[in-house]
């Protein structure tokens, strides 16, 4: 979500959604992948609702579009891994709502593709597609705005 007061809120109205729905939780299945699932679901159904009130309450031209990112340029040199993946956490809110649920699912959550497909409801192919764009919008918006170089 890119904002902790939104993940609290997603978060509660997922446990809410399982608690009132855990009688249709099928116990062949992993109880995480049904609970990513519903999150997964509220999680997408709460950035549409943002897109269509930032659509409608558009953000002023001041406001920065990626806010706390270092203004470092030799960002490859001066922070440290966790900082690189802060950045990158920060960087997902760029990406449309699909690439971002499939990014944050296999690459920031290290599901396999299997769960991610079970979780969204996507295809095999779907999925490695938004993941392979997501994963390039990253890595230019790393190379435009920080001169990462790749190895």
């Amino acid at each position: 979500m890119c904002d902790e007061q939104e993940a609290r809120d997603v978060t509660q109205e997922s446990f809410i959604k399982a608690w009132t729905n855990i009688a249709q939780f099928n116990p062949e299945r992993k109880f995480t992948t049904w609970l990513y699932t519903i999150v997964s679901h509220q999680a997408l159904d709460h950035l549409r609702s943002r897109k269509r009130r930032f659509a409608l309450f558009p953000r002023s031209p001041a406001e920065p579009d990626v806010p706390d990112l270092p203004d470092e340029r030799r960002l490859d040199e001066t922070v440290s891994n966790a900082e690189l993946a802060a950045i990158i956490r920060r960087l997902t809110e760029r990406l449309s709502p699909t690439q971002r649920l499939v990014f944050s699912l296999r690459d920031l959550q290290d599901l396999p593709i299997g769960e991610v497909l079970e979780i969204t409801g996507l295809s095999e192919g779907s999925i490695k597609t938004n993941l392979h764009y997501a994963r390039k919008q990253i890595r230019t918006m790393l190379q435009r705005s920080y001169h990462v170089k790749e190895k």
